[in-house]
């Protein structure tokens, strides 16, 4: 096991990679190598263990009632996976996770990571703020997906990009396929309303930078559902 790996990602933050290597001496866990395609967590099987990937991408995706699937991220190794529900009275997996490439991972029962927390503060500070932080974000993605509309979802999305920036133009950071996935809607209705919004005069597209032109009208979307 290299554990300066574990040393790259957030919850193993301030701790030397000697003491990180003594902190899992007793504590059971095991790599584990999947294939691209192959499924890491099942969603809603029981979060028994603390996975974390060692190498590759894993997509994280959740099925509805109705069956539609929605890709909810992409995960880069090194990093956990589903830290925020390894415990409560009905710990479960939220999405699956399915390898996008062969992959690598640290499996460590759920047992093993109360161990390894007991014995290391930093380790313990790390988790729980981790954990505060995906909540966080996991509260931000509900708000979001609960927008009706993709006009909706556009404009608190630019919004977002915006915030705190002197400037009105922002830049999108992703391509229009992974936005139509983060968003949970096809890639020609996030087009069609992309250009319906240029065309109203609400914001101006060069490539992939978005100029806002009516702030106002997209907060006033975004609060109240409509434009007065």
């Amino acid at each position: 096991m290299d554990y300066s790996l574990l040393s790259r990602i957030p919850l193993f933050r301030g701790i030397p990679v000697a003491e990180i290597e003594h902190i899992f001496e007793n504590a059971p866990s095991f790599e584990k190598m999947y294939k691209k395609g192959a499924v890491l967590a099942e969603q809603d099987e029981a979060c028994n263990r603390l996975i974390i990937l060692l190498s590759g991408k894993v997509r994280a995706e959740m099925t509805d009632p109705s069956g539609k699937v929605v890709k909810v991220e992409d995960i880069l190794a090194p990093n956990p996976l589903a830290i925020l529900f390894l415990f409560g009275t009905n710990s479960r997996f939220p999405v699956q996770a399915t390898a996008d490439e062969d992959s690598t991972a640290l499996v460590i029962p759920k047992s093993s990571v109360l161990g390894i927390l007991g014995k290391n503060e930093v380790l313990l500070k790390n988790y729980l703020d981790i954990s505060a932080d995906f909540a966080s974000r996991l509260s931000q993605k509900l708000y979001f997906m609960s927008f009706r509309t993709i006009r909706q979802k556009i404009s608190m999305f630019l919004l977002e990009l915006s915030r705190n920036q002197a400037s009105s133009t922002v830049q999108l950071g992703r391509t229009k396929s992974s936005l139509a996935e983060y968003f949970g809607v096809s890639r020609p209705s996030l087009e069609r309303e992309l250009s319906n919004m240029q065309h109203d005069g609400w914001i101006a597209i060069d490539k992939k930078e978005i100029a806002i032109l009516k702030k106002e009208s997209l907060v006033q979307l975004v609060r109240f559902g409509v434009v007065k």
